[in-house]
């Protein structure tokens, strides 16, 4: 297994996730949005809208090579009052997009929602930023809308006993033993941005006791809201081993709970989440498994458990390796130095060579670039957590070595990533 991860001109399948910016901005109740960028830059994210239902909520001011020499800061006021004009009420957000070129400019962000702000109070303005070339930055894009996001909550006076979950960007589960966990522990349930409706409902988030962060994305989002709201934040990354489930759950206790002893019995749906893995390894016996970085936030992570389930891992595909992952991949490296690791995003990627048509992949990338025929569709872990994350992966890895997908209707059905 090589650790060698090369930076180079990228390939983007068509598979390449169902999550932008444009969607996770939408999360925010009561939000549009206005990208101001070349044609060129919104051709995609338009057409993407389209096809995902947010094209009443999207807008988009072209500018010229002519307004990029000269400056573009007095249009931008123009075209949101022509956005105002267009909605059949006034939205309560609304997100300033802008591209990669912007970062080069210089426009003036604050004196831009100062105006902005002065003219409509009952707004929340934000600067968005869609800009790859801040990649390798400590706030990419996939990290400064998930903030955008939560800094749209004010500070509140009184306090109950909610838990937000941050970082995810599909609410948990019902049927996650972490919902009755929480309760056990006192808690008023499990929230997601994802469950308003309204901008005012949505400021009960503030309201919460803590948050936990389910994905890497909300990280910052929590230290920003631990600086303004007080909120404490315990990071817990999804995991399909069950020792790092246990030890999730005993670090949740001591974080809610410090002091007492486990507030709850996960006996029964350990003994059910190794019960679905001994089915499912059964079923699929010694076929290869592709592990995709676009299922999972921690692709290394699972093909390791995988390995130790008894599963034959073959390849794991994988742009890079993340710090919560390394340990993972250090250990497939002592262990299974034959696992290929593939970048989905090399440039020789679309040369499409050594094709698995009949391997088991676990992310639609994965499954595209590997030709396989059996699918488990699944992005970013949505969903999942705890004993029930394995139990419902060793589900989906049973239905997929049962019957043989359409990938390209599948590819299909998501969209384009906006």
């Amino acid at each position: 297994m090589s650790c060698c991860f090369e930076n180079t001109l990228h390939y983007s399948s068509p598979a390449h996730g169902d999550w932008g910016v444009v969607r996770i901005g939408m999360l925010a109740p009561e939000s549009v949005q206005l990208f101001v960028c070349p044609f060129a830059c919104g051709r995609h994210g338009a057409i993407g809208a389209m096809r995902q239902g947010f094209k009443n909520r999207l807008f988009y001011l072209y500018i010229s090579q002519s307004d990029i020499i000269n400056g573009y800061d007095d249009l931008i006021p123009e075209a949101v009052e022509e956005v105002f004009a267009a909605l059949p009420k006034m939205p309560r957000v609304f997100f300033i997009f802008v591209s990669c070129l912007d970062d080069l400019i210089g426009t003036d962000h604050e004196a831009l929602l100062a105006v902005l702000g002065a003219e409509h109070p009952d707004v929340a303005f934000r600067v968005c930023h869609m800009n790859p070339i801040s990649l390798g930055s400590l706030t990419p894009p996939p990290i400064s809308i998930q903030n955008n996001l939560y800094s749209l909550l004010e500070p509140a006076e009184n306090r109950d006993q909610g838990v937000n979950s941050l970082g995810n960007l599909v609410a948990l589960s019902p049927d996650s033993e972490l919902h009755d966990f929480l309760e056990a522990a006192g808690c008023d349930g499990l929230r997601h941005i994802s469950q308003y409706e309204t901008y005012d409902a949505y400021q009960e988030m503030a309201r919460s006791r803590a948050n936990l962060v389910l994905a890497p994305a909300g990280r910052y989002a929590a230290q920003q809201m631990q600086e303004k709201h007080g909120l404490s934040f315990l990071f817990l990354p999804v995991s399909y081993r069950l020792e790092e489930i246990e030890e999730s759950y005993r670090r949740l206790q001591e974080f809610l709970l410090p002091g007492q002893p486990l507030a709850f019995d996960f006996s029964r749906q350990k003994a059910a989440a190794l019960q679905q893995v001994e089915r499912a390894r059964t079923l699929v016996g010694s076929t290869p498994v592709i592990v995709d970085g676009s299922a999972v936030v921690r692709p290394f992570g699972l093909a390791r458990a995988l390995l130790e389930y008894g599963f034959s891992v073959c390849r794991i595909e994988a742009q890079e390796c993340s710090a919560i992952d390394r340990s993972d991949m250090e250990w497939l490296r002592a262990k299974h130095p034959e696992i290929e690791i593939f970048q989905p995003q090399h440039h020789k990627a679309v040369l499409f060579q050594r094709r698995l048509p009949g391997s088991i992949a676990i992310g639609v990338d994965g499954a595209y670039l590997a030709g396989s025929r059996y699918v488990v569709d699944l992005f970013n872990d949505q969903g999942m957590f705890g004993y029930y994350a394995v139990k419902k992966l060793m589900e989906l890895i049973e239905e997929a070595a049962k019957a043989p997908v359409d990938l390209e209707g599948l590819i299909n059905e998501y969209g384009l990533v906006v």
